[in-house]
């Protein structure tokens, strides 16, 4: 159970009524996270913008943003963010094993060479919070600056929403399915 009460759309504020309107048009149910989210009516819904951009995102591939994704939350001990991100990997062009294999990635070989320096990025990044010069070499031998800036983006956000998800123990939704 959350540590705080996540709000139903009669509880928010206006700024928040239109996130879940809008989610009740598409068919589809509000996240736990927005329900959270919903607590700081000025923040909440700048900060679900950005989410947003960093989805998208701008010029590396999806597959490699929810590599990073995924081993950020991997890393941080995030399930909610780790499990809802799995179906988007799997768009992007993860494969299963890939995903099963995240947390040991150093021993696989699913991993080709582009996504094993997208991983050591990504672990330097998220888990030692400094890159070692070697890393950031390799990692500008296969990408632009704008490209290396990009993944750093998506890690930095990533893990501030694992913060957010652990601190706060928000809980998958029940009708969740993987």
């Amino acid at each position: 159970m959350a540590r705080v009460k996540l709000l139903e759309k009669e509880e928010v504020a206006e700024a928040f009524k239109d996130i879940y309107r809008r989610n009740e048009e598409r068919g589809a149910s509000v996240l736990n996270i927005v329900k959270l989210l919903a607590h700081c009516p000025d923040i909440g819904p700048e900060y679900l913008r950005f989410a947003g951009s960093v989805l998208r995102g701008e010029n590396v591939p999806m597959k490699l943003r929810e590599l990073a994704t995924l081993r950020v939350g991997n890393l941080n001990g995030a399930d909610y963010e780790y499990l809802h991100h799995i179906p988007l990997g799997l768009r992007g062009g993860l494969t299963r094993k890939q995903i099963d294999e995240i947390a040991n990635w150093p021993e696989s070989s699913e991993f080709d060479e582009q996504e094993r320096r997208v991983l050591q990025y990504t672990d330097e990044v998220a888990r030692d919070n400094r890159v070692t010069d070697k890393t950031f070499a390799r990692m500008r031998e296969l990408f632009d600056e704008h490209d290396i800036v990009e993944l750093t983006l998506v890690i930095g956000y990533f893990l501030m929403l694992c913060r957010i998800l652990v601190t706060f123990q928000v809980e998958l939704e029940p009708d969740f399915q993987v």
